[in-house]
């Protein structure tokens, strides 16, 4: 008897703890029924909201339907029990979309909002945020006044005095149409941020444990397609927690962890379509980024405040240079290129990309100088091909230290004359250590050539010069000799069109790079590098 007591104990704790599945339908729905049943749907995200929601709930949507609303929901999963916001049934994605609404109590309009919550799952769905009809707000400038939409976002992601955050999953989602405020790079797609009580007793250090996106689809958004940051980013180079910093401010730094970006698609943001902020061994990896910085200055993706942070397997390609008669602000893009190792980045890894066509450079390594607490160390930046870039391929601005870049391929073709093929630019300071080697930098045009600045120690070791540069660099171990590429003409501007710049047989790069503590195993398409590595970013293994 007593065993059958328990029995029935389990049995109904399991039950009261058993998911519960929501439908909504704006064509058949009344708000008026339970929700569980598909023949029995809610009509309107205004009931949704209203729901407490429990670990392993689920709420979908309609395929075929539409939504205009504030959609706020409550509740968070568990571990292995995640809430899942989805779709149903058959035919085009649902759409959810705020129309420029600001929800009561907010100071901007979100589509979805989310708020010290955690084990959410948020997929196959579109999501859109455009007011038609908006009068912009004005906007000050130091030199001129200017107009700017009123803030918002497609998703936003806050955590407030929370402690840690864990795993919110965006996956199979389209996010467009969001015409915010270009004055702000948390305006756009997706922002997540870690926030504090303005009264300094009450707050708790709080971050971000898992914010995974993949599959997702972010196009035509002002200003940033997915962006996160935190409160707790306060730091120097060598400083610990509770350390008194050179701005009066105190080592706090918090980050966030497992940031996972993964096969995800940008196109035409305002601005920057991708930033990674105070994250710990973030992954970007197999993204693209086209046509971005529509509207004003911005690399096209980048890790900011970050240790430890991979890029790998990313094309960047057609990024937007700006002049100020077709920027938002009135100013010519500083930023414009493919991929960035930014401020109080320590030992970021750039590796296995390929960024092309872009508008004001192919890659940034950079740190303010001038300020006591910023900097940029460690940054690797390897087996990556840049090939059309305009303005600039490498750009080491600031007072960065102890930069690797080697095994990669710098392509300037005829369009490209009087590119600076390497970069050093004063930002407060000079670069200091940087080192190039096994690189190959292909020069088809009259005029490219290098400009180190007042940089110092500079190394340059078994690096290919091929074709007319300017003021090249001293290197002992150089090679002028073609390097014989399969196929050295223009490309189709296709990812594949990478692959002509494969070795051929007779190529005299084989076997000719420099051992470098650290070197990967592998090379641009995952062959392994036996013995001393080729120069470039395919291993030809005629061995």
């Amino acid at each position: 008897m007593r065993n059958r007591i328990v029995y029935i104990f389990v049995l109904m704790s399991v039950l009261l703890q058993a998911q519960t599945t929501y439908y909504v339908d704006d064509l058949i729905g009344n708000d008026s029924n339970n929700g569980t049943n598909k023949a029995a749907p809610f009509k309107s995200i205004e009931k949704i909201n209203q729901l407490h929601l429990k670990p392993s709930d689920s709420i979908l949507f309609r395929r075929g339907g539409a939504w205009t609303d504030n959609f706020i929901p409550k509740g968070s999963g568990a571990k292995n029990k995640r809430i899942v916001f989805g779709a149903y049934g058959s035919g085009p994605v649902p759409v959810l979309d705020a129309a420029g609404r600001i929800a009561n109590g907010e100071t901007a309009s979100y589509t979805i909002r989310f708020f010290n919550q955690e084990y959410i799952e948020l997929r196959d769905l579109k999501i859109k945020n455009q007011a038609i009809l908006e009068t912009p707000r004005e906007f000050p400038l130091k030199d001129n006044v200017t107009f700017v939409n009123a803030p918002k976002t497609g998703i936003y992601i806050e955590g407030k005095d929370c402690g840690t955050l864990h795993d919110i999953q965006l996956i199979n989602l389209e996010i467009c149409d969001i015409n915010g405020d270009m004055s702000t790079k948390h305006n756009g797609g997706v922002f997540a941020e870690i926030t504090w009580n303005e009264d300094a007793s009450k707050r708790i250090k709080s971050n971000f444990e898992g914010l995974y996106t993949e599959g997702c689809y972010i196009h035509d958004v002002d200003r940033t397609g997915w962006s996160n940051t935190s409160v707790w980013w306060n730091r120097s180079l060598t400083s610990k927690w509770g350390d008194v910093l050179a701005n009066g401010k105190t080592h706090n730094w918090y980050p966030s962890k497992n940031i996972i970006h993964r096969n995800n698609k940008f196109e035409r943001a305002g601005a920057n379509a991708l930033i990674v902020r105070v994250a710990k061994s973030p992954l970007v990896e197999h993204c693209s980024f086209t046509k971005n910085g529509i509207k004003g200055s911005g690399n096209a993706s980048f890790p900011f405040n970050c240790d430890d942070a991979l890029f790998q397997y990313n094309e960047a390609s057609y990024t937007f240079y700006n002049t100020s008669a077709n920027s938002w602000n009135h100013k010519p893009d500083v930023d414009a290129g493919g991929f960035d190792s930014d401020w109080n980045c320590k030992n970021t890894i750039i590796q296995y990309n390929y960024s092309h066509h872009n508008g004001h450079g192919g890659i940034l390594i950079c740190c303010d100088g001038g300020s006591k607490t910023s900097f940029n160390d460690g940054t690797i930046i390897r087996y990556n091909i840049f090939e059309s870039n305009n303005h600039h391929i490498v750009r080491n601005s600031g007072s960065t230290t102890n930069t690797k870049i080697y095994n990669n391929i710098f392509f300037a073709g005829v369009e490209q004359d009087s590119v600076l093929l390497v970069y050093h630019k004063s930002w407060g300071g000079y670069s200091n250590t940087t080192s190039y080697m096994n690189n190959i930098f292909y020069s088809l045009g009259e005029g490219n050539w290098f400009d180190l600045g007042k940089s110092t120690n500079n190394t340059f070791r078994a690096n290919t010069f091929y074709g007319t540069i300017k003021n090249e660099p001293e290197d002992l171990e150089k090679s002028k000799e073609n390097p014989l590429f399969v196929n050295a003409n223009a490309s189709q501007a296709s990812w594949k069109s990478y692959l002509r710049f494969m070795l051929q047989n007779e190529s005299p790069e084989i076997d000719k790079g420099t051992d470098i503590k650290g070197h990967p195993m592998e090379d641009f398409l995952g062959n392994p590098i036996i013995g001393k590595p080729d120069r470039g970013v395919f291993e030809k293994n005629n061995h």
